[in-house]
């Protein structure tokens, strides 16, 4: 009896490629899926000119395959495909080219790791797939291009042959008549690079460039050009119906012949018929097929047989005529030179008993043509750095050691937490969100797509929840989508929705009365994390023009907005009169706008807004509160007393970003018991509203889509929000079930509401702010670690990242990568401060309080710390 147990086949992985430079993903099966790389699909416009149905497609998931060859002394030679899709085996012709067993792989962004299991080889294999992601560098961050780093360890007692391969298909210039291929092999150090290009002018410009696939490590062979037949099992030539493939060779051998460099492209094959050929020439054009691998190996397999075979004029006439056969169609079809050009790198090593060595394969591509759906070629940051994927494998092989230490550094601490593993995932999860949603052009325009292809660009209302990974690791494109946007601003005040096709036009969004609210809570958090005075004194007269109009809301003068409110991010689910959502957002403007006001010296406008904020909280209070939570709306005699999730979402921001409240606390957290009461369930998650018991429905909130359906950035924002008001339980739970929930659809990494990989998804890092308390002052270099328990955890800010661990006894703070300057240190809990030293030496403080739970401390000079160093606190 056979017994399977089916789990459900998950539909995303780790994305691979830099900011702005299209990803591709490596998937649980092993395979590479999405090729989101040569300007087509979702992830670019659709070309211009050319019908939908006539857009070209990406590479399908066999377009790099990995193959292994084990070989123990005394043995034969076994052959594992190092992934596992039904679609791809050859069960007639290679019966023998099987998966592995089973796949075990661990997605922690940016590695994905997977360890192969077959207990029929003698060898263990395993892997790393990563992109250089290096927190605060753009520049190595933008690089189009990741590694596929093997460890192979001879688990056994004798010796093995180990063979590695990688086959790629070129997928250059699909639709041009005359591809012009050329694949060279390029040899960098201990480096070797297939590199593939073409120089054809028609077709889509947007898929011409270059691809380049490497290796180090091992010796390596190599087919530069070949049919993509051959790299399959089912290559078979007549009348003696010989079958051929690489893979056949890869088994025998367990290495390529070293072929195929400099050949001619598909159609310069026109010589090789025979007809009207002089026997010289026949046996000249023979010869001349040994060069390339798919026929070298037919005339070995003759020569194995009968050597004097191919001496002969009738033997000769059968080889031609068999090439004839095979290459005709490509004579005829032009389309079909899509079969032509792919390559393949195998490198070949020999293991001592328990010997481990490991192997790095890189793959580097540049596709300089991203033309946009206005005609203009407005093409790729990378296009800067890079001349061709040639420069893209030197510079990721020049850089492997250091690459790989920063980032299995920045992952071990990013997952190296006391606190629950779910929010450790949480937080690092949709960072993926980061390579694989963002355009960062050739003028070093950057933005990131609200949704995979849909939408637009720096959407304002899903930047404000999903932008704090962005500010944390790359701060510097945070502030560039700020500033373009502040520069579509509309002459009224209104701050603009998206940019739609490209980063030059924005939409007609302007009537969504939240962004103008949001628009300034982002200033103020962005300046409060990167002290840059420059921007924000860009920002100024956008944020007082914004308030401005945000102020004109307000018809009854009670210092909220009660007029033209129904229009925001639930575009689907009106409002009316003074929504919470809406006022809420607005008090957390006024207590951002006051507090930039203040930084720039402003008076007169921290005066004004401070004089709105006094006034509107007690009417925020008077108006929307209920007894248990606040009301959706009022409007005059009319209340709408649905249960919002999201009814305090500017007390969220203005806490997270170190503000604290505007409304008292102790509301805010009865409204959020109460949200969790009524919004939250094991099997829905966390909805954006309901009606509690006793509630009478009203439309068009009743069973609206919107108010009934989970999204997970609103969701993981009210979690943070949970945690950071004491609700801990509450708020993880929230977080657990996101987690249970994509994991069970199989879509860990892909969260979907107005199309895949969402934007606001990304709000997930919330969840690490709230968890650690972590909290940021930079211009007056004072941070905050608070966290929920005690414990070991990761911080990030706009210039460092590490680690701390707080408990009753002891603050250690160490800086793995960067630079941060602390001058104001707060920590919880409590407690008197016996000691501080940095590197050993004593460091002069002053205990300023020890209130609320909290022990705050000033530094008699400010310190800095670099990579390597450590604060520590001795708390008695």
């Amino acid at each position: 009896m056979v017994l399977i147990q089916q789990t459900i086949a998950h539909s995303n992985g780790i994305p691979l490629g830099g900011i702005g430079t299209g990803s591709i993903e490596i998937w649980p099966d092993g395979y590479l899926h999405d090729w989101e790389i040569f300007n087509l699909g979702i992830w670019a416009n659709k070309l211009p000119g050319i019908k939908p149905k006539k857009q070209p497609t990406n590479m399908d998931p066999a377009g790099l395959q990995f193959f292994l060859r084990t070989c123990a002394d005394g043995g034969q030679p076994q052959v594992r495909r190092l992934g596992m899709r039904t679609d791809v085996h050859d069960l007639y012709n290679v019966p023998w080219a099987k998966s592995v067993e089973a796949i075990e792989y661990s997605g922690t962004f940016p590695i994905a790791s997977l360890k192969y299991t077959d207990n029929t080889i003698p060898v263990s294999v395993s892997a790393k797939f990563f992109s250089p992601f290096i927190p605060h560098d753009i520049r190595a961050s933008g690089t189009p291009g990741f590694y596929a780093w093997f460890t192979i360890v001879n688990d056994g007692p004798v010796v093995v042959d180990v063979s590695l391969m990688g086959i790629l298909a070129n997928p250059l210039a699909i639709d041009a008549k005359d591809r012009k291929l050329k694949n060279t092999i390029e040899i960098m150090g201990d480096t070797t690079a297939l590199v593939m290009r073409t120089s054809a002018m028609g077709g889509f410009p947007a898929t011409h460039g270059s691809l380049a696939l490497s290796v180090t490590g091992g010796e390596v062979s190599w087919i530069a050009t070949e049919f993509s037949q051959y790299f399959k099992g089912n290559r078979t030539f007549w009348p003696e119906n010989t079958n051929v493939s690489a893979l056949h060779v890869f088994r025998a051998k367990g290495r390529m012949p070293n072929l195929g460099v400099g050949l001619s492209p598909v159609r310069g094959l026109a010589k090789y018929f025979p007809k009207g050929k002089t026997e010289a020439k026949k046996a000249a054009l023979v010869e001349k097929l040994r060069s390339y691998a798919m026929f070298h190996e037919l005339m070995e397999i003759y020569d194995e047989a009968d050597p004097s075979r191919l001496n002969s004029p009738e033997g000769r006439d059968k080889l031609l005529m068999s090439a004839t056969g095979f290459l005709a169609p490509f004579f005829i079809n032009h389309r079909l030179q899509a079969s032509w050009g792919d390559g393949a790198l195998c490198t070949s090593l020999r293991l001592e008993p328990g010997e481990t060595k490991e192997i790095c394969f890189m793959l580097g591509w540049f596709f300089p043509n991203h033309i946009s759906r206005l005609k203009e070629n407005i093409g790729h940051a990378y296009a800067n750095w890079f001349g061709d994927a040639a420069d893209v494998i030197k510079y990721l092989s020049e850089n492997a050691m250091d690459f790989k230490a920063e980032i299995e550094n920045f992952t071990s601490t990013l997952f190296d937490t006391t606190l629950d593993p779910e929010l450790a995932d949480a937080w690092a999860a949709q960072l993926t969100t980061i390579p694989k949603c963002t355009w960062f052009l050739r003028d070093m325009s950057f933005g990131v797509w609200e949704g995979l292809g849909c939408c637009g660009f720096h959407t304002t209302d899903i930047t404000y929840q999903g932008s704090f990974n962005l500010l944390a690791l790359f701060p510097d494109l945070q502030l560039r989508q700020m500033l373009m946007g502040a520069r579509f601003q509309r002459a009224d005040g209104r701050v603009p929705h998206f940019f739609t096709p490209d980063l030059y036009h924005v939409d007609r969004g302007f009537d969504r009365v939240d962004m103008n609210s949001q628009f300034v809570l982002l200033c103020c958090r962005d300046y409060l994390w990167t002290a840059d005075r420059t921007a924000l004194m860009e920002l100024w007269p956008h944020i007082v023009r914004a308030m401005d109009n945000s102020q004109q809301l307000d018809t009854d003068n009670d210092g909220l907005p009660d007029r033209d409110t129904r229009r925001n991010t639930y575009d689907g689910w009106n409002f009316f009169g003074t929504p919470s959502y809406i006022a809420s957002l607005w008090i957390g403007a006024l207590k951002a706008a006051v507090h930039v006001a203040e930084a720039l010296e402003e008076t007169s406008y921290q005066e004004k807004w401070q004089a709105l904020l006094d006034k509107a909280v007690p009417a925020f209070e008077q108006k929307l509160w209920n007894g248990e939570y606040f009301s959706l709306w009022v409007d005059g005699d009319r209340r709408e007393d649905m249960c919002m999730t999201d009814q305090t979402s500017g007390e969220w921001f203005t806490r997270l970003i170190g503000l604290g409240n505007s409304l008292p606390a102790e509301k805010v957290q009865a409204a959020l018991r109460a949200v969790f009461k009524h919004n939250f369930s094991a099997e829905n998650g966390l909805i954006n509203a309901s009606y509690p018991p006793g509630k009478h429905p009203m439309m068009p909130a009743s069973h609206n889509v919107q108010a009934l359906a989970p999204w997970t950035g609103v969701e993981y924002a009210i979690g943070s929000m949970m945690i950071d008001h004491g609700l801990v339980d509450e708020g993880k739970a929230v977080v657990k079930n996101i987690h249970d929930r994509y994991l069970r659809a199989g879509r860990f990494w892909n969260h979907v509401e107005c199309g895949d990989h969402y934007y606001r998804a990304m709000c997930s890092w919330a969840v690490l702010l709230a968890a650690t308390g972590f909290k940021v002052d930079r211009e007056e270099e004072s941070y905050t670690f608070a966290p929920i328990a005690a414990g070991r955890a990761p911080f990030v800010s706009s210039s460092a990242w590490g680690s701390f661990t707080l408990d009753d006894a002891s603050f250690s703070l160490e800086v793995k990568s960067g630079s941060l300057e602390i001058k104001h240190l707060h920590l919880m809990p409590a407690g008197t401060v016996g000691s501080a030293t940095l590197g050993g030496e004593s460091v002069s403080f002053t205990q300023v309080n020890a209130e609320r739970g909290a022990v705050s401390i000033d530094l008699a000079a400010p310190v800095t710390l670099k990579d390597g160093d450590r604060l520590e606190i001795a708390l008695e």
